[in-house]
Formats: structure tokens, sequence, C-alpha cells
């Protein structure tokens, strides 16, 4: 029951992509300043996380300019890229 406890902390909520969503748009951040933010949000910054973030991150940044096709090739490109950048 502890580990379910533990891992509720770090889940990926409504709210909380909401939130990363409308940072991402308000402030045009890099993703190290994304992952700063997510850590402040209390979510874990784990491999699973980070790639959530990086296709959420990367969707924002070229939504509008491209097709849903065209978005999902470029975040299967770049993923690993800005998870690494630092």
């Amino acid at each position: 029951m502890e580990n379910q406890e533990l891992n509720l902390n770090h889940q990926w909520t409504k709210p909380l992509r909401k939130k990363f969503n409308l940072f991402i748009k308000e402030k045009n951040p890099t993703f190290s300043e994304c992952k700063e933010f997510l850590r402040d949000l209390g979510i874990d910054l784990n491999d699973i996380n980070l790639r959530f973030a990086a296709g959420i991150y990367i969707f924002e940044k070229y939504d509008g300019r491209h097709t849903v096709e065209e978005i999902k090739e470029i975040i299967e490109d770049e993923t690993d890229s800005i998870i690494n950048e630092n």
C-alpha cells in the first residue's frame, strides 16, 4: 500500500498536465527550465516522466505549424536529444 501512495505522488494528473501546458505556452521555456518546473510540481524526473514531458513539450512547441503525423515524427526524433541536453 505504501508503494501505491508513493506512486500517486509522482503521477501526471490532469491539473498537472494543464499547468505544464500553460507554462510552455506562456513562457516558451527550454526543456531544462521545464524539468525544473516539473521538479517544483513534485513530478519524479524518471525516464517515463521525462519522455512524457518531452512529448508534451515538443507537441506544444510545434502545434499549429505541423500535422499530427509530422509532430509524431518530430517527437520520436527529438525526445532523446532534449532529455539529455544538460
